[in-house]
């Protein structure tokens, strides 16, 4: 493919390139006709995970369909989220009805390609969302999607430039696939060197928490939001949507918060230790991570408890790894205190969960295979950023004209 100028390229509305652009709909929840039973697919946000679409959580019956504003589309339409979670996209691998926040977009093949005009789509996403209404801050209209302007090359080099997407593409799938395996790997391991510990298999000695620990739970501290400061003062403070599955999460990127030297002393978090939260909702109640690669002093939040461990007997990425089994989380939900929309634990609670207590030797011996995997999974997303980074550099060259081939 010849590199094209994009300025010879035509530009034309969305509209101009669709059979049709409408919005979905829902029937009413409280009729139950419109709903039990249902056989026809009926598509939210939530929905849209992936290039192609082929699978919906909800149904509606034929009923439900005729009596609300929700509208079948046929396989191979663009669908496109235009309320709330702007630009969210897919394509119907099946014929679905969607909700109204979701537009269906039915490209005219013979002038557009679908894929291109799915990439298209994305690539323009910042422009489409920039025309948002400033009365409905988190919507765009049908008027504005349908009125958007896009390039229309000839269909044999629109045909080319996904040929060359789809192939960055595959890369970003492949590369997604290898991290899925790498977590997997490391679930295999600890099964294999410690068995499931819902029936220990290799029957390893029982104990209680607090017989691991230095000391007792601390929980955390707790400032209103007037302490909380947007600039480099006060230190970093560790919060409950900062961790998952045993990890800190972007550890450069926590809030900061002004505290006094007496609350640094009492709260700040040190390597090798265990947090957990203690009130959440229920399917987040108990996670927990281990406390490592602090890049400052930083303290933590009072929804959850710090723990010292005892590490003569017990090697921490091991029991984060035990911790993050289904084993402790049942444990959990049963000693929980559940109230509308939260539950929580307290220091008793997380003193009596039971931890498998294999010999120290094979805790570390499994720490050190942990810790060449986390070197991988480094690379692995160093790698991924390389990816979308090519792919976003291959989009922009793409709609400019730029791709040569």
């Amino acid at each position: 493919m010849e590199a094209h100028s994009w300025n010879k390229w035509k530009k034309v509305k969305l509209v101009e390139v669709a059979q049709s652009i409408k919005a979905g709909g829902t029937p009413k929840r409280t009729v139950d006709e419109y709903w039990k039973n249902g056989n026809i697919p009926w598509l939210k946000i939530s929905d849209l995970k992936s290039t192609y679409i082929i699978s919906s959580e909800e149904k509606v019956t034929e009923e439900g369909l005729n009596n609300s504003s929700a509208k079948l589309f046929p396989e191979g339409t663009i669908l496109y989220s235009i309320f709330a979670t702007l630009g969210a996209i897919g394509i119907l691998n099946f014929e679905s009805a969607t909700n109204q926040a979701i537009a269906g977009i039915i490209p005219n093949n013979e002038i557009v390609d679908t894929k291109y005009l799915y990439y298209c789509l994305i690539s323009e996403k910042k422009n489409i969302v920039a025309k948002k209404s400033r009365a409905t801050q988190d919507n765009i209209n049908l008027k504005i999607l349908k009125n958007h302007e896009i390039p229309l090359p000839p269909l044999k080099t629109q045909q080319k430039i996904v040929e060359v997407l789809e192939k960055a593409e595959k890369l970003k799938e492949y590369r997604a696939e290898a991290d899925v395996l790498t977590d997997e790997y490391l679930k295999s391991v600890f099964l294999e060197m410690f068995g499931d510990p819902a029936n220990n298999p290799k029957k390893w000695p029982l104990k209680k928490f607090k017989d691991l620990m230095v000391g007792t739970p601390q929980n955390g501290l707790y400032k209103n939001s007037s302490y909380y400061t947007e600039g480099e003062d006060g230190l970093p403070i560790l919060r409950i949507d900062s961790f998952y599955d045993g990890k800190i999460e972007n550890i450069q990127n926590l809030k900061r918060i002004i505290c006094t030297n007496e609350e640094i002393n009492r709260f700040k978090l040190k390597n090798q230790n265990i947090v957990i939260n203690r009130v959440n909702s229920i399917e987040y109640l108990g996670k927990c991570a281990l406390v490592e690669d602090l890049l400052e002093e930083t303290v933590y939040e009072s929804n959850m408890m710090q723990i010292e461990l005892n590490l003569s007997l017990i090697n921490p990425v091991y029991l984060t790894k035990f911790l993050c089994t289904n084993y402790v989380h049942n444990q959990i939900i049963n000693k929980a205190k559940k109230a509308v929309n939260q539950a929580s634990i307290n220091q008793k609670d997380v003193n009596s969960l039971n931890i498998l207590l294999p010999p120290i030797a094979l805790q570390n011996q499994f720490a050190e295979i942990v810790k060449k995997v986390e070197q991988l999974k480094k690379h692995q997303k160093q790698s991924k950023q390389e990816i979308d980074n090519l792919f976003n550099a291959l989009m922009q060259k793409a709609f400019k004209g730029e791709l040569t081939c």
